[in-house]
């Protein structure tokens, strides 16, 4: 029970930084993005990632969702 408690405050400190470096290039811009997302997703979803910033926010966030909803393999 504490590996699953653990797992969860770092997925919500991962998510938390996450936020935090997205909503600084989504806000305040920075360098260029990684991909050219308008040439291959739909304008709505380019919107969010305009620089790498976003992106590696984003990218952060994800990982730490991963941390918060996936159970140990010793939960059964």
């Amino acid at each position: 029970m504490g590996i699953l408690r653990r797992s969860v405050l770092i997925g919500y400190a991962l998510s938390i930084v996450g936020l935090a470096l997205w909503s600084y290039g989504y806000f305040i811009g920075g360098h260029a993005a990684l991909i050219d997302w308008n040439r291959h997703v739909p304008s709505w979803i380019a919107d969010y990632l305009p620089n790498i910033e976003a992106e590696l926010g984003m990218i952060i966030m994800c990982i730490g969702t991963v941390f918060i909803y996936w159970t140990p393999f010793t939960d059964k």
